[in-house]
């Protein structure tokens, strides 16, 4: 599907905002490709001291301009999650993102062009706490006018997938974790225990907590908090994900298409779809579009040309871009309050429980 869109900007694929080298690129995909993996093993992946490799990532992390979080991953079928579309009066723009970023219950948060001011990813324990969310939470914040909720079915393909390409494939394959088990065999109706839900509370702030300090922060021994971990890890009912601010990344425009396709065809428009390299988010929903797609892109100009590339490609399939919109900021992402430069400012995760 790749070979037929060649972003206008191709030249500048090989350069990055000042401040990061090849080197914090390398370290930053390493972390994506395993979030927690010891020092050690990095430093010996990219054939560098453990002490360097450490130091490197405080710096980026201390700057805001990289981070590790953990969040419930949409695997766990057992809650409602939702793309929410938001209507606000423009003079309160700022005042209604500033309330919804520091709500526990949206995950993201961007204000695109488009008919709609705001777009919301948000998370419930079910769908009838969902519909009491919208209703009786996000609609009385002053400066709402109206929104609409397109219910998440399936999420084909999420950021924690997307990769920097900094490495080769043999030191990817040196850092690849164990793959987590299927939900099939992961007892998909067992319930999170309660130490598990503080934990994955907890690495919403860090996703590299030491486990002596993750213990301590969820009140449990370090034994039973390792187990806690490993059963969230290996179950795959935690994503970690490394993140970088998206103008550091080489990909500084994000849109999102709406999508439709018949429902014969959504799974192979899915598959054809986690093919493509600028894809960062895939739901599909419930709704007047059953596909939403969260991309990066090289220009604004490649938002045009991505769009024809994908009816090219699977106008077999009758997919159609339905309505499509540019990301203008993004204030909150996966957890994470940003600034206007996309740095990580403070994390509010996730917190279905509280």
């Amino acid at each position: 599907m790749r070979a037929g869109f060649v972003p206008a900007s191709r030249a500048q694929r090989s350069t990055t905002s000042v401040g990061l080298d090849e080197l914090d690129l390398a370290i930053v995909h390493a972390l994506q490709v395993q979030p927690r993996a010891p020092w050690t093993l990095i430093g010996e992946v990219l054939e560098i001291d453990p002490v360097t490799a450490a130091r490197r990532w405080a710096r980026l992390r201390d700057s805001g301009a990289a981070w590790i979080d953990g969040y419930l991953s949409p695997a766990h079928d057992t809650l409602a999650r939702a793309q929410l579309e938001i209507t606000v009066d423009g003079s309160r723009l700022a005042d209604v993102a500033n309330t919804l970023s520091n709500d526990p219950a949206v995950l993201s948060l961007k204000q695109t062009s488009g008919t709609r001011e705001l777009l919301a990813i948000v998370w419930a324990r079910d769908l009838d706490w969902l519909a009491e969310y919208v209703t009786e939470r996000v609609c009385r914040v002053p400066g709402v006018r109206t929104t609409r909720l397109h219910v998440i079915t399936a999420a084909p393909f999420e950021g924690s997938q997307w990769r920097l390409r900094a490495l080769s494939p043999a030191q990817v394959e040196r850092l690849r974790p164990a793959e987590p088990r299927s939900r099939a065999a992961a007892s998909p109706d067992e319930p999170l225990r309660p130490l598990e839900r503080r934990i994955a509370v907890a690495l919403g702030s860090d996703g590299r907590m030491p486990l002596a300090e993750l213990a301590t922060v969820v009140e449990s021994s370090v034994a039973t908090t390792r187990r806690g971990l490993a059963r969230l890890l290996r179950d795959g009912l935690l994503s970690l994900r490394c993140n970088l601010a998206r103008p550091l990344t080489g990909w500084p425009v994000s849109a999102v298409y709406f999508a439709s396709v018949p429902a014969e065809h959504l799974e192979a428009a899915a598959a054809a779809l986690r093919t493509l390299p600028e894809l960062r988010l895939c739901t599909m929903t419930a709704g007047p579009h059953n596909l939403i797609l969260d991309v990066w892109l090289r220009t604004l100009h490649d938002v045009h040309g991505l769009e024809a590339h994908l009816a090219r490609e699977l106008g077999h399939l009758r997919l159609r871009i339905t309505d499509r919109a540019v990301v203008l900021r993004t204030y909150k992402h996966v957890g994470r309050v940003l600034d206007r430069r996309g740095h990580s400012v403070r994390a509010v995760p996730t917190d279905l429980w509280d």
